[in-house]
């Protein structure tokens, strides 16, 4: 699950205004509520196949083969899947449909740690199913895993800038996602010291 923009500046302000007087026990329960959502905050890494401008189906055999030579469980009823990395890394991965049951144009990756294990394997999934990585982060651009999807595009992400580029590694892929990782883990620990005491409006 990300964290929408303002998510926590929205939360902490309601917080502080419900703690105004109020009592001990009240501030626990309300640090606690902190701790889950800063849990839950992630930084997203979106995959999407695109034919002619338009999302696509997926090759859903190519994904799978991929996803079941990890160590992993899931789905849940939602389509959530968790993938361990043999480095003790784990990370969610959002592939509703790819059971076959609905639509399969793309997946997401709810990353909470980056390492060349999971760069490794976001590559092989985005190369299994003809993907382009797009990644949630300020600046971000189409990272494509094959030349042939540059055309494919939408317009809008055809003509961005910086322009679309061709990824050929996992260590690039690793390389292109690190900036905007290191950049959420800013913001989050910038959340943790108004979560460690949450106050209250004079």
């Amino acid at each position: 699950m990300g964290d929408p923009s303002g998510l926590w500046d929205c939360v902490s302000s309601e917080l502080a205004a419900a703690l105004k007087g109020g009592s001990p026990e009240l501030e626990r329960i309300a640090r606690n509520l902190c701790d889950m959502l800063l849990g839950y905050m992630s930084f997203d890494v979106f995959l999407q196949r695109f034919v002619g401008g338009e999302p696509a189906e997926v090759r859903r055999e190519s994904v799978r083969t991929v996803l079941m030579a990890s160590s992993h469980t899931g789905p849940d009823e939602y389509g959530y899947f968790v993938v361990t990395f043999p480095d003790g890394l784990e990370v969610e991965l959002s592939a509703k449909g790819l059971d076959g049951s609905g639509s399969f144009t793309g997946c997401a990756f709810h990353v909470r740690g980056l390492s060349s294990n999971l760069a490794a394997f976001i590559f092989e999934i985005a190369r299994a199913g003809d993907m382009v990585v797009l990644p949630a982060m300020e600046d971000s651009v189409p990272i494509l895993s094959a030349p042939e999807q540059r055309n494919e595009l939408p317009s809008d992400l055809q003509a961005s800038e910086p322009e679309p580029v061709l990824c050929r590694s996992a260590s690039e892929l690793e390389g292109l996602l690190s900036a905007g990782y290191v950049a959420w883990q800013k913001y989050l620990n910038q959340a943790k010291p108004h979560r460690s005491g949450v106050q209250t409006p004079e």
